[in-house]
């Protein structure tokens, strides 16, 4: 087990290795007992027994692959097999009887956290017994080869399951770091195959990571899977035609991509020497089994297949030679479009050494700056599964976003216009390109066919043949249990000639070789038959055609999937009807309601007595019950039924009790499901929610956070984590400044041989005054802890909520709210206050108006920049707020605390040019509030009092006239001041009065730019302000608090007059 197993052995060698006398030794052909023994226990002890010898291991190994690879080319990429499983697998005596019985418990076996394989799942003893093996600690954590077989199998095991499995994801988790340390080790020393092994790890951990949905993880390993085989590939444009009546050229997305030098040459040889090395068929006892030669049997195709698919007339002198291309008779059928108005494929324009380039040539590396898009070199089937896995990690996040369609449709199409070498990487890539037209009006008709296409191509590959099916029917009832009854198998398109065995030869067949299925199996990780069939099912509800979808869900038995279908179309009595069928015993479920209750969900009893044994997917159906009739009484029994591991069921009732606002019940809930899956951030989100409304604030920072570990670019969750931390209370604790080792050095003794510090516990008579003085000591050094601590943690969270959602309004809000709110004495963080303002301002300034200006912070903001700061003399530079160096004032503006409290300090000592933080202040105010004030007299008020500071006195004078005028229009639109209460009255007195002392102030200065006095009548127009309030409000004359209001606003008239 030191040395690594490059490859499988597959194809021919499938029925040997699994006929050796090893595997018919551990599945106990030999064994002779008085009383047979249980077949699954008999097999694990003998497995147990056989490796303790180790020269077994290997062996071993190569039975479990070997068993693994029979599975997925019987399920995934055929042809059918040329041997019966059932046959290899048990022996005659375990056939004889009942055999149906015996699959169960196989499934059993397989079944994870509540969720079993799909029922029919063909040839399931195959994967169970690579299971046993490969799964043994034994052989997994011996080393390389059997941690990355067990790596392997866990994610097969979980596509043949239902549900998430937090327990093969934990497993398979774990298994990744420890092989990455080992690839790792072995690429820096340089060791034979290691950059080949790592590179392929790394995809397979991508595929793994997307299938749990860390899409950006997954795209971090594909980015150094590429650098380290120095495959050079960009997503830029080029100038082409996409329609057919298209006259001007348009810049087009396209993928440049080229793999490296050393891989074509690699190719090259493997090509040369396939014909010599696929007439070797070693036996599993054949020493040259073990040797590293059966890699290169295997990683190239037949010679058979070495014509490009593409036209001859077209096929450029830069293709670089690769392994075998797919054939245009073996390639999988691709469908063209058919439209009236897009052409097939983008019509590039045509390049010469002078191409003017989309993008600049430095934006490009030297390698691929060249290519012809049009006409782009062949890539290696590792290249291509890249390309192809960053498509399905980038749609993956939101598939039905056509921005995100037209990112990942170039990488798709480069794979297929560019020809591949694999007849599975070519079929996957019509996958994909298919999964990407289907949500495209005028592409979803060739995404859906050709995901026919694909499906009855797969079902022809994989159905067993006449002889096969004799085999099996040879063993009575097994094949009702296997699969529903055989059908003639009817194909969309024509389909081509299928190989009716494995050993066929290349000649007569119109289909890929076993081997070439199977090289990149683990990395491209095709679906499953029924899962494809159910994908098309899915495909066929999106566009209507429900009918087509039932019969394909029906003909599947996926009874989950044809209850989900017959209640999005309003049938959920039918619905209701088929799941309590398959899961209680007839007409034994009863739904009583007491005479005093109502109808509701609540009121309703449910009596259960399910079926024995139950259903393979009960505590799934169970909770697909409990969301159609809404009562909770089936998640708990689903979550029963699973043994208390079928996370669904707790988050569905969990769920449940929250849109009831049973937040505790439903608290309850969320902490069992996360119990099981610790990772899940849905729940997590969804419990910080809970807490939140229950005003659990610490248990909604933890929850929160855990959010935000699990994903960082969550914007909602940063947001959420913001509001529980501003909930949190103030800090009152005091904290010790210097740390634990200084405060405890008296207990470090040092040692007398090598000076090294030893802990050491204290004396049991340690003199009770050094305690004293020590704490003494440790108490002179203790500070108060930040009262504004959480909100400072809440404001770091709504900026980076704010970084990842720039155009959420919202959270500018929420960032402009919270940054506002700590004083001046604890450092406010005016920078962000202004960012977060003018932000608020864009994005709500056309819709809202004046309104989307938070005036009251707006106040307060000026009042500290008009305090604090000096405005220059007339004649400086400074009026050009927009001058001075861009990019140095968006760092200190992102800076927002450190600069606030520099220019806090700050005295404009020259004269010459103001701070950065005034002048991103004037900016804010001419550019982007200024020009929406409309009718808010504080909002004129503010700008009054700033062009007071600016030393522009006219227009704070006009300023402050239109803060008047809309403050008595906000009073009263008539502004007749008699009808109005007290309360108002004086209102409006105090802002006539504070005009009036503005006309006295500010009319006798000189004006701004053009000089003369700002308003040589300004007596004239401060009485006629005070006279004109008085006429309309003579009610208050002499009438209690009113006239106190109206003296005063007649002695300001009479000051006037002075």
């Amino acid at each position: 087990m030191d040395h690594l197993f490059p490859y499988p052995k597959n194809g021919t060698s499938f029925l040997e290795v699994l006929h050796h006398s090893l595997t018919r030794k551990l599945l106990g052909f030999d064994a002779v007992h008085a009383e047979k023994t249980p077949f699954i226990s008999g097999v694990t002890s003998r497995l147990k027994f056989l490796l303790n010898d180790a020269m077994n291991h290997l062996s071993f190994m190569k039975i479990g692959y070997t068993a693994l690879e029979a599975f997925l080319q019987a399920n995934v990429t055929g042809p059918p097999l040329n041997f019966d499983p059932e046959g290899v697998v048990f022996p005659e005596s375990y056939r004889d009887d009942n055999l149906k019985s015996l699959k169960e418990e196989l499934f059993q076996y397989l079944a994870v956290d509540g969720s079993r394989p799909y029922p029919l799942t063909p040839c399931i003893e195959l994967f169970w017994l690579a299971k046993v093996i490969l799964s043994d600690p034994t052989l997994a954590d011996a080393g390389f080869n059997g941690r990355r077989a067990r790596f392997r199998l866990a994610f097969w095991h979980q596509k043949l399951l239902s549900e998430e499995s937090p327990t093969l994801r934990d497993e398979m988790y774990a298994d990744a770091e420890i092989l990455e340390h080992q690839l790792a080790s072995r690429l820096a020393s340089h060791a034979a195959a290691a950059q080949e092994h790592f590179v392929e790890f790394l995809i397979e951990r991508a595929v793994v990571r997307m299938y749990y949905g860390d899409d950006a993880l997954a795209r971090a390993d594909l980015a150094r899977a590429a650098t380290i085989r120095n495959f050079q590939f960009a997503l830029t444009g080029a100038l082409g035609k996409r329609t057919k009546f298209q006259d001007k050229e348009t810049s087009q997305l396209v993928v440049l991509a080229k793999s490296s030098d050393s891989e074509h040459a690699e190719h090259s040889n493997a090509k040369n020497t396939h014909n010599a090395e696929e007439q070797k068929s070693p036996r599993p006892d054949d020493p040259q089994y073990d040797s590293a030669s059966t890699h290169a049997t295997t990683t190239s195709p037949p010679p058979s297949t070495t014509v490009s698919h593409r036209p001859a007339d077209t096929e450029s002198d830069n293709r670089a030679p690769g392994p075998a291309s797919t054939d245009e008779s073996t390639k999988p059928a691709n469908v063209p479009l058919n439209d009236d108005t897009l052409l097939e494929e983008i019509s590039f324009h045509p390049t010469s050494n002078t191409m003017t380039h989309t993008v600049p040539d430095t934006s490009l590396p030297s390698s691929i700056s060249s290519l012809d898009p049009s006409n782009q070199p062949l890539l290696s089937p590792i290249d291509s599964i890249i390309l192809l896995a960053i498509a399905s990690s980038i749609s993956n996040t939101s598939p039905s976003d056509g921005l995100v369609r037209e990112e990942t449709l170039p990488y798709a199409m480069r794979v297929l216009d560019g020809g591949s070498s694999n007849w599975q990487v070519y079929t996957q890539a019509l996958l994909v390109r298919s999964r990407i037209e289907g949500y495209r009006a005028r592409t979803a008709e060739r995404g859906l066919l050709q995901l026919q296409a694909l499906v009855d191509q797969v079902i022809a590959e994989t159905s067993a043949s006449a002889s096969s099916s004799a085999s099996q029917h040879a063993n009575g009832e097994s094949v009702e249990s296997e699969q529903p009854a055989k059908k003639t198998i009817t194909t969309f398109l024509p389909k081509s000639q299928p190989s009716t065995t494995q050993s066929e030869s290349e000649a007569d067949s119109e289909s890929a070789s076993v081997a070439e299925r199977l090289r990149y199996i683990y990395q491209l990780s095709p679906p499953l038959r029924w899962e494809l069939e159910a994908e098309l099912a899915a495909r066929w509800t999106h566009m209507g055609g429900l009918k087509t979808a039932l019969e394909i869900y029906e003909r599947l038995q996926m009874h989950a999937e044809v209850a989900l279908c017959l209640a999005a179309t309003d049938r959920e009595s039918e619905a209701v009807r088929l799941l309590k069928d398959l899961l209680f015993k007839d007409q034994d479920t009863v739904a009583t309601t007491t005479p005093d209750e109502s109808e509701s969900a609540a009121a309703v009893k449910i009596e259960f007595i399910l079926r024995s044994p139950a259903p393979a997917d009960a505590p799934r159906l169970l909770c697909i019950l409990g969301d159609i009739t809404a009562h909770p009484e089936y998640y708990s029994l689903a979550w029963t039924v699973s043994g208390n591991r079928y996370v669904r069921a707790q988050r569905s009732l969990a769920r449940y009790h929250a849109k009831r606002r049973e937040f505790e019940k439903a608290r309850e809930a969320y902490a069992l499901a996360l119990n099981i899956s610790r990772i899940d951030r849905t729940s997590w989100f969804s419990m910080g929610c809970v807490q939140l409304e229950l005003e659990d604030w610490m248990g909604a920072v933890e929850s929160f956070t855990r959010c935000v570990q699990l994903d960082d670019g969550d914007a909602e969750s940063w947001s959420n984590l913001a509001v529980a931390l501003l909930r949190l209370p103030k800090p009152v604790h005091v904290q010790q400044e210097k740390e634990e080792d200084d405060v405890s050095a008296a207990r470090i003794s040092t040692t007398g041989n090598g000076g090294e510090g030893a802990v050491t516990d204290d004396p049991p008579d340690r003199d009770a005054d050094a305690d004293a003085g020590e704490n003494e000591h440790a108490s002179s050094i203790k500070k108060q802890i930040d009262p504004y601590r959480h909100v400072r943690e809440a404001l770091r969270a709504l900026r980076r909520a704010a970084t990842l959602k720039r155009d959420d309004a919202r959270i500018w809000d929420n960032y402009l709210t919270v940054a506002a709110s700590i004083p001046p004495s604890a450092g406010t963080p005016w920078g962000e206050v202004i960012q977060a303002m003018g932000r608020v301002v864009e994005l709500r300034g056309k819709k809202e108006g004046e309104r989307a200006v938070d005036t009251a912070i707006l106040r307060v903001l000026t009042e500290y920049i008009t305090q604090t700061f000096t405005y220059p003399a007339s004649g400086s530079d400074v009026d050009d707020v927009e001058g001075g160096d861009a990019e140095e004032e968006d760092q200190r503006t992102r800076a927002g605390e450190d600069a606030g409290r520099e220019d806090s300090t700050t005295t404009n000592s020259s004269g010459k040019q103001l701070p950065h933080l005034p002048r991103s202040f004037l900016t804010l105010v001419d550019n982007s509030i200024a020009p929406l004030a409309t009718a808010s007299p504080t909002l004129y008020g503010s700008l009054s009092d700033i062009s007071l500071w600016r030393a522009r006195p006219a227009q704070a004078l006009l300023y402050a006239e239109k803060s008047w005028r809309s403050f008595l229009t906000s009073v009263s639109m008539a502004e007749e001041f008699d009808h109005v209460s007290e309360t108002q009255w004086a209102g409006v007195v105090d802002k006539t009065v504070w005009l009036m002392r503005k006309y006295r102030d500010l009319g006798p200065m000189e004006r701004e730019r053009t000089g003369g006095q700002v308003e040589a009548k300004w007596r004239f127009k401060a009485r006629s302000a005070g006279r004109r309030v008085a006429g309309r409000g003579k009610r208050w004359e002499g009438e209690g608090e009113g006239n106190e209001a109206w003296e005063r606003l007649k002695g300001e008239i009479d000051a006037v007059r002075e």
